[in-house]
């Protein structure tokens, strides 16, 4: 979810893109705890794998931890300045419901930190997230008020009837850079980009780099997202890079074959109308897979764990808080902070 607003009061639950919409993600308050729902349906999956993205995960965080954002900065508008996500396993599409916890790390007058935790169906813990919040600078931006925007995220809206990155028309320009309309169907109540969105296009431009730094199978196990200014026009153009160049082999097994490794890479999105750095993040990579299984929307790989990485831990009630590496700022306002 994202919210933001002009002078007055804040646009409420009416921004939240009809995208975000179609992920089927429904939220729901546990005691302190926001908890939220996703469908691991195939067309969030990498393409070519049975592997579900870690940017619908992000979507995920930023819903949760924006409502957070929400709930402990109203009737101040939260604006997001980081948002992150780990993951200590690949996760199957096409099966499973993943479950976000999100919980405050830290209330203050000035700053918000959160966190989540990522739950399969078994209530094994895939992954972590946290984000940071601030309230927006201009004070005279106000929440509307009532529970509208939880309320907004109680139930099914629709679902995906196609891969996301294509719903979201990303489009390749060279390699390593991918572009992404901005539409009103993936904005924000201001008419920006709702940056739950922008890790779909970021995942596209590290896919897009050449085989060598990017093999078949990629998939992300981290991303970390800071949040810049807003893109306000579009098309929002990423751009990926790997530190030397290379990064995704070098090393021989004991058959002679290539030990595809992960990599680490930077990548910085801009508003293509003005030139403007908008955000910035880091991601890394899971090794890649040299033979992956067909994905046909997905098979049902539900039994399938990644052979480089165990899985989580079984959550038990009240887990642990996670303030992740990468600080991070979930959904909600992403508003241009001058």
């Amino acid at each position: 979810m994202s919210t933001t607003a002009s002078r007055g009061t804040a646009g409420a639950g009416k921004g939240t893109s009809n995208v975000i919409g179609e992920l089927a993600l429904t939220v729901e308050e546990v005691g302190d705890e926001l908890h939220g729902l996703l469908p691991a349906v195939p067309e969030l999956a990498v393409p070519g794998t049975p592997w579900l993205r870690a940017s619908a995960l992000a979507a995920l965080a930023d819903v949760v931890l924006g409502l957070l954002g929400v709930r402990e900065i109203a009737p101040r508008v939260p604006v997001t300045l980081a948002l992150d996500v780990h993951l200590f396993q690949e996760i199957p599409a096409g099966g499973q419901t993943v479950r976000g916890i999100g919980r405050t790390v830290k209330s203050g007058q000035t700053v918000l930190v959160s966190a989540i935790d990522f739950v399969g169906e078994d209530g094994r813990l895939l992954g972590i997230g946290s984000s940071i919040f601030v309230p927006a600078p201009d004070p005279a931006l106000r929440m509307p008020p009532g529970g509208w925007a939880l309320d907004s995220m109680r139930h099914l809206r629709g679902r995906l009837r196609e891969p996301i990155a294509t719903r979201l028309r990303c489009e390749p320009v060279v390699p390593g850079v991918v572009s992404m309309r901005v539409g009103p169907d993936m904005s924000n109540a201001a008419g920006t980009l709702n940056g739950g969105l922008v890790p779909v296009l970021m995942e596209e431009a590290l896919f897009s780099l050449p085989p060598r730094v990017s093999p078949p199978g990629t998939t992300l196990a981290s991303l970390g997202i800071r949040y810049l200014r807003p893109v306000r026009r579009g098309p929002a153009v990423a751009t990926a890079s790997v530190a030397g160049g290379e990064a995704a082999g070098g090393e021989t097994g004991g058959n002679g074959s290539a030990v595809v490794r992960g990599v680490v890479a930077t990548i910085e999105v801009r508003d293509e109308a003005t030139d403007v750095l908008a955000i910035l993040a880091t991601a890394r990579t899971f090794p890649a897979r040299p033979h992956l299984p067909t994905a046909r929307g997905v098979s049902d790989p539900s039994s399938e764990t990644s052979p480089f990485l165990p899985a989580g831990p079984a959550v038990h009630p009240g887990p642990a808080v996670h303030a992740g590496p990468a600080v991070h700022a979930g959904p909600s306002v992403h508003v241009d902070g001058e």
